[in-house]
This record gives structure tokens, sequence and C-alpha cells, in this order.
């Protein structure tokens, strides 16, 4: 029998072994899951050489940007899943708390950052990321009590005050959300590290646009040599041209745009960074830069946007570090609902670099209602807000940047990804109104004709110039 038992126990010591390893397992995986449920996933790094000739007309709206559409959506999503969030609407001014899915209570928002402005509040859909009872901000050399971080810079907190107590005046905020200090305090005690955030502003437009019609009934098809084409009215999200749209393809470095939003929302932009030889570690460099000298921030949009700057695109990611610096790229994708959006790098260099024209007309709408001086900078216009800018004398290597219509403009260029183009126009409807057009293209042999081929089609069949 005392055998028998000595048999048995190498068993036991499996089974036991086993056991351990399938609970941690199991553990392991519910806490991820936990994870993944607050945390945005991106798509797979997938994509197929795409050759398409179909064109399709489609003449109804898509939801733009985080639009109020996106805006309920989420809302209804978090509310359908019994979830704790917050709901922030900047054209209401108001924050709502949800416990469980249900409307708990509501807040007056007492200020914002100002519209148009450098500190315009982001909009999208953030999480709780750090909370700090009383947070010090060496921007603005304020305590901002009850703070909760959602996005970089970023935090919705009670009434800041000067380290001497005296309250800041009540004007537009830096871009952070203020409530009241009690308010803050319930938001506070509310929040937990990952709690769902969505903000909200509708758009400010006194006019309401009607759909841009097409002269005839039946359209004429461009001959363009890019892959994916989409042409879209911005100002009510109408479809005038798609082809292959929803086509996941490499963006080469229209993947800047994104960086200049990154690096515009979470880096104070009148710091400067040392240029060093890993900055310029890109095959291609179209500026010369100095080893060794400073640059703002500010002033490396220019050679990023202008020029599109590998090395400008590395020295920003530089100032809150490459691996983070991509992962806020691909965490504001997912706050724009760009869903078929991954970035790899934030110079556009990598093939791995892919989205859609959809995906990319939400980013392009945000940056024109909230960061329009990133489409300004690509046409070359001169800011001295920080002071004199050494780049503003450099050429502009984009496509139509002196065109009197033009918005905003960004070239792309890979062995991959072909030529691709994005461009925002302001053209007059045949009733003498101004619209707000995007027209984008992917894994084209010649973008400027493909560009010029579209803007003429406009011109003949919808009679926009």
């Amino acid at each position: 029998m005392q055998q028998n038992k000595h048999y048995y126990l190498p068993i036991i010591l499996f089974l036991i072994i086993v056991i351990i390893v399938l609970g941690g397992a199991l553990f392991y995986a519910f806490f991820s899951y936990k994870k993944l449920a607050v945390r945005p996933s991106l798509p797979p790094v997938v994509y197929e050489p795409a050759y398409f000739s179909e064109i399709s007309f489609n003449l109804r709206s898509i939801s733009q940007g985080f639009g109020e559409e996106v805006f309920t959506d989420l809302k209804k999503e978090l509310e359908a899943g019994e979830s704790d969030f917050i709901a922030v609407n900047l054209s209401e001014m108001k924050l709502e708390l949800y416990l469980g899915g249900k409307l708990r209570k509501e807040i007056k928002v007492l200020s914002k950052g100002k519209e148009g402005s450098w500190w315009e509040t982001p909009t999208g859909r953030y999480s709780v990321m750090s909370k700090e009872s009383n947070h010090f901000s060496s921007i603005g050399r304020v305590w901002m009590p009850w703070s909760i971080q959602f996005h970089g810079n970023f935090f919705i907190h009670g009434w800041p005050q000067y380290s001497d107590g005296k309250p800041v005046s009540k004007e537009y905020s830096g871009g952070c959300i203020r409530i009241s200090t009690d308010d803050a305090k319930e938001v506070f005690d509310f929040a937990k590290r990952n709690t769902p955030i969505i903000v909200y502003d509708r758009e400010t437009k006194p006019i309401l646009y009607q759909k841009i019609e097409p002269l005839r009934n039946e359209l004429t098809v461009p001959q363009i040599s890019g892959g994916a084409a989409f042409i879209l009215d911005l100002d009510t999200g109408n479809v005038l041209l798609n082809k292959n749209s929803d086509e996941i393809l490499p963006i080469a470095s229209l993947t800047k745009f994104m960086t200049a939003v990154i690096a515009s929302e979470l880096i104070y932009l009148e710091r400067s960074i040392v240029i060093v030889p890993e900055m310029l570690s890109a095959k291609i460099q179209s500026y010369s830069f100095e080893i060794g000298k400073s640059y703002r921030a500010f002033d490396l949009l220019y050679p990023l946007l202008m020029q599109s700057s590998n090395g400008a695109a590395l020295a920003l990611s530089s100032f809150l570090g490459n691996k983070f610096f991509v992962k806020q790229m691909n965490e504001k994708a997912f706050s724009l609902s760009m869903k078929q959006t991954v970035f790899a790098d934030p110079s556009g260099e990598s093939a791995q670099n892919v989205s859609t024209l959809k995906d990319l007309s939400r980013l392009v709408k945000y940056i024109l209602e909230k960061r329009s001086f990133i489409f300004d900078i690509s046409r070359g216009k001169d800011y001295p807000f920080f002071g004199s800018n050494v780049f503003k004398n450099i050429q502009n290597y984009n496509d139509f940047y002196d065109s009197p219509n033009l918005i905003g403009v960004k070239n792309g260029k890979t062995n991959e990804a072909k030529q691709t183009i994005l461009t925002i126009w302001q053209l007059k409807t045949k009733d003498g109104k101004l619209r707000n057009v995007m027209i984008g293209i992917l894994g084209s042999l010649d973008r400027k004709a493909d560009t010029q081929i579209l803007l003429d089609w406009l011109k003949v069949n919808f009679g926009l110039e």
C-alpha cells in the first residue's frame, strides 16, 4: 500500500500543477478581458493591394468626425450595456453622470476652451487616465482641484487657483472642462480609472445647408489612376463620389495630419527639443535639420506639414517618447471612431500606417472644426504666435498649396502606398454659397492629375467652382 502511495504521488503533483496553471490562465484572461472592455481595440494590420474600377455614387449622408450622431449612438451603447460613464455636451455646457446606464446627475459646465483657439477643448470618446485631488498645471501655473485627466493636457476639474489662493478669472479655460469645485469633488468620487468619458460639441454653423444636387440625372464617371477616391461635402456629410472609400490601404504621409493633431493637443508648443541623430533615422529627409540645434515644437509643424519631414515627425514624437506618441495617435483615432485605422509611426514611412478614406474624412472634419491652424500651416500660413518662426520661408511641397480656394492639403508617397493626397476646398455652389469639400485619393499613380480631374468633374456635374 505504501508503494502505491509513492506511485500516485507524481500524478497528484502533476494534477495540482495543471490546476494552478489553468487557474492562472483564467485569472489573466478575465482581467485582460476587463481591460480590453474599456480600452480601444485596433483592427489587425492586414490589407491587400486593391485594383478597382467600379465607382458608385452614394448620395446618402455619413456621420463625420465626432458629430451628434456618433455622440448619441455612443450614449445609447453605454446605456444599453448598463455602464458607468461621463458625458459632456459642450454645446449645452453640461456634464452628465451615468450610473449603470442611468442618468444620475446633470452638472453645469462653467468654462471650456475658446472655439477656434489653440486650446479649444477636444471632442471624442476618451476614458479616465488619472485622478489628482489637486493638480498643478505647469502650463497655466495654477492649482486645479479634483482633477480628472481624460486626454493629454486636458482635464475635468474644479475652479483653479493661483498659489496665493486667488481664483482665476471667469473666462475661457486653457482647454480643460471647468465645473464648480463642489461638483468636481462629486465627479472625482464617481470616476474610476478607465471610466468612459465622451465629449461632444455641436458645430456652430448658422446656415442649414441643402444637399448639393447634380446638374443632370446621369453623371459621367471620372477616369483616375487612384485605387480609392472620395469626395465629401463636409458641411452636410453628403457623399458626392465614392470609389472604394472603405478599403483599408496604406496612407503614407497623410499620417502626419494625425501627428500634428497629437502634437498640438499633448505638447506645450512653446517647448523646445534638441535634434539628435536618432531623429533623422528615416531613409528620406526632406528637410536638413542641424544636429544639436534646438527647435520649438510649434515651429516643427511647418516642415512636418509643408515638406512632409520625417525628421520633424520623429522630433515631435520624442517630446513624449515615440511609443507613447504612436499609442496616443491610435487612441485619438479610436476617439474619432476611425475604426479601420492603425498608426505604426508618426511619419507614415511604414506600410502598416493604414486607413480608409471614410476614416480619414473623420480626421479631416475634426481638424476643420477643432484644429484648423493645421490646415493653415499646410498651406504655408505664418503664425507669429510664439515669436518669429524659423521655417516661415521654407518651400512648400504640397500640391495646390497656392490655390486661392484651398483650405488644407497633405501629400504622401511610398512604394507600398503609391501616391496619396487629401485636399480640403472651399468651393462655391451654383447658387453662390460657399461649401467645404474634401477630395481624398489613395493608391494613385499621379495624385495631382487625379485631383484636378475630380475638381473639373465637380465643376461639370455639380456646378462647383
